[in-house]
Formats: structure tokens, C-alpha cells, sequence
């Protein structure tokens, strides 16, 4: 599975992460990113599960943004 460097703000304070997601099958950048706030979001927000079922029309990225300060900044494959 392919390995990806997130720079991410979480409240104000910068962080790094390494995650992987399996980006290759997703069939679209949305798709893709919403694939890796998902982990990120497992990683470091353990309650985050209540965002993810959430149901309206935003992203999970969004989301998170919205109930938990979280921005993906910047991604990088490894």
C-alpha cells in the first residue's frame, strides 16, 4: 500500500504524519483525500467516527474541518 507525508493543522498547531491509503484505486482527487483525512483522522481524533457518519452533502474533509479545526495542507507520496 502506497505511503503518503501529510502536513496537517490540527487547532492552530502544525503537525507531520505518515499514513498509507491505498490512493491508486480511488477514481478521483476528492475520493482520495477524503480517503486520507479519514485515516489521519482515525489516527489522531479516535471520537472522529460520529464526523464520519454524519450524513450531508460535504466531504469528509470538510467535515473535519468544520468539527475539528483538522486541514490537510500538503501530501506527499513517499
Amino acid at each position: 500500500m502506497p505511503t503518503y507525508h501529510v502536513e496537517y493543522t490540527h487547532l492552530g498547531d502544525k503537525q507531520q504524519i505518515t499514513l498509507e491509503v491505498n490512493g491508486d484505486t480511488l477514481d478521483s482527487e476528492q475520493k482520495f483525500r477524503d480517503a486520507l483525512a479519514r485515516r489521519l483522522a482515525e489516527r489522531i481524533l479516535p471520537h472522529a467516527e460520529l464526523t464520519f457518519r454524519h450524513e450531508d452533502n460535504r466531504t469528509l474533509e470538510q467535515k473535519l474541518d468544520k468539527a475539528y479545526d483538522l486541514h490537510l495542507n500538503k501530501i506527499d507520496r513517499e
